[in-house]
């Protein structure tokens, strides 16, 4: 398996309920939504707002993480899919990075995107260990945009089945939009 840190995407999973108002309006920091499916934790979103982190649009280093996971094993009814944008883009926007979970045992700090990217403990990282519980927090490692992220950023989405793949295409096609749309079994749980 390639190494993580080189890798060029960053991964956003949500409800397939969602899509519709994130291709409309883009990805948003949580503090600006108003209706949408929610997927995260409640002890962690109280976490993230002690951290003020409902100001930025989390995105995840590799697909299947155990948030991803978590999420999808909590919720085995529901369909979900991946956005996903290059890193290069938050690079050059210069995203904000917190390098372990936001409910580690050590303090979170937000960087900029270079002193974040440069903090995560790659070699941890790619161990994918979730068993052991630093490994699991430096798993969920995030690169957070301070904006609303829009359509036209995304590089492409990725779904669970040729059923999703369809419902997803059908709404880019419904807005006018040029966007990938690819099945990735792999990526997902169900």
């Amino acid at each position: 398996m390639p190494d993580i840190k080189d890798q060029k995407l960053l991964y956003h999973l949500t409800s397939i309920r969602n899509i519709g108002s994130i291709l409309k309006s883009g990805l948003k920091p949580r503090a600006q939504l108003n209706k949408f499916e929610d997927v995260a934790d409640s002890e962690i979103l109280r976490k993230r707002k002690v951290l003020g982190l409902e100001n930025y649009v989390p995105f995840h280093w590799f697909s299947r993480n155990p948030f991803d996971g978590g999420v999808q094993a909590a919720r085995t009814d529901e369909y979900f899919l991946l956005v996903t944008v290059r890193r290069a883009l938050a690079k050059a926007q210069n995203w904000k990075v917190i390098p372990r979970h936001p409910l580690a045992k050590e303090d979170i700090k937000v960087m900029d995107y270079q002193e974040g990217f440069d903090a995560i403990d790659w070699a941890i990282m790619n161990q994918r260990a979730y068993h052991d519980t630093r490994c699991k927090s430096v798993c969920m490692a995030e690169c957070l945009s301070p904006d609303p992220v829009p359509a036209s950023s995304f590089f492409r989405i990725y779904v669970p089945n040729e059923e999703v793949e369809r419902f997803v295409s059908e709404k880019i096609r419904s807005l006018n939009l040029v966007l990938e749309v690819d099945v990735s079994r792999g990526m997902f749980l169900n």
